[in-house]
C-alpha cells in the first residue's frame, strides 16, 4: 500500500494529485479512468484544504491499494466533520442562472467512483473512494 501524508495547503496539491495519478497507472488503470480519478482526487483534497482546518493547518494522508479490477484511495484528515455521502445533491433541473454556487464537485465525485464510504472515529474522517476500472 503506497501511502502519502503532508499539510493541508493548496501547495501540496500537485503533488498529493502526481501520487495518485503515479498509483493508478501502476495498477494499469487506463488514462481516461486516471483522468477522472485525478479530478476527483482533486475536488475532494481542494474542499479538505479549503474547509476542514478553519482555525488552524492540519495534515492530510492518502494511501492507494487495489487490485487488478479495482483502484481504492483512502484520505484521512483530522478537519471538521464533513461527510460526503450526506451531502445533497446539487438542482440540475432548474437554469443555470438560478442555481447555487457550488455543489457540482460532490455530484462529480458521486458519479466517477464506483463506491464511496465514509466515517469519522477518534477526531478523524476516513473518506474511502473505490474505482473500477470501467465507469
Amino acid at each position: 500500500m503506497a501511502k502519502i501524508r503532508l499539510p493541508a495547503e493548496m501547495g501540496n496539491l500537485e503533488e498529493f494529485l502526481d501520487f495518485v495519478v503515479e498509483e493508478a497507472g501502476n495498477q494499469g488503470f487506463p488514462p481516461q479512468r486516471v483522468s477522472e480519478i485525478r479530478l476527483v482526487s482533486e475536488e475532494v483534497l481542494v474542499n479538505i484544504f479549503s474547509y476542514a482546518y478553519p482555525e488552524s493547518g492540519g495534515h492530510v494522508s492518502m494511501s492507494c491499494s487495489g487490485g487488478e479490477d479495482d483502484f481504492i484511495l483512502e484520505i484521512l484528515d483530522r478537519g471538521a466533520l464533513f461527510n460526503i455521502l450526506a451531502a445533497p445533491g446539487p438542482d440540475l433541473s432548474s437554469c443555470l442562472s438560478e442555481r447555487c454556487v457550488g455543489g457540482l464537485g460532490i455530484y462529480f465525485v458521486k458519479k466517477m467512483t464506483t463506491e464511496i464510504r465514509y466515517v469519522r472515529e477518534n477526531g478523524e474522517n476516513r473518506l474511502t473512494l473505490i474505482f473500477g476500472k470501467c465507469r
